[in-house]
């Protein structure tokens, strides 16, 4: 597995490889040894089969975001401001989170 976990590494780091067509992912899978079912998953860009053959159950990742202190500064400023009430700031925050999220 740390093959497979080390070609991820690279994959993610190396925007060539990234962007680089089926071919050269494939010939980059076998110069670094993964396993060709493993490396089957990379080049279709299925994580589902991905997860299943590296025995997780649960994604390998997580995203969160985390607002800056600038950004809190600047919605309590908007409050005073604009009088904005408590409601619609909140309707604010959930619509960010809705395009961050989709």
């Amino acid at each position: 597995m740390s093959s497979v976990i080390e070609f991820l590494e690279r994959l993610g780091a190396d925007a060539q490889l990234r962007h680089a067509s089926q071919e050269d992912i494939a010939q980059a899978l076998v110069e670094s040894q993964v396993d060709s079912a493993v490396g089957a998953a990379i080049i279709a860009r299925s994580t589902s089969d991905l997860y299943a053959l590296l025995d997780q159950q649960q994604p390998m990742f997580h995203v969160l975001e985390n607002p800056g202190r600038e950004e809190e500064e600047e919605e309590e400023e908007g409050e005073e401001e604009g009088g904005e009430s408590k409601d619609a700031l909140a309707a604010s925050v959930v619509s960010r989170a809705r395009i961050a999220l989709a």
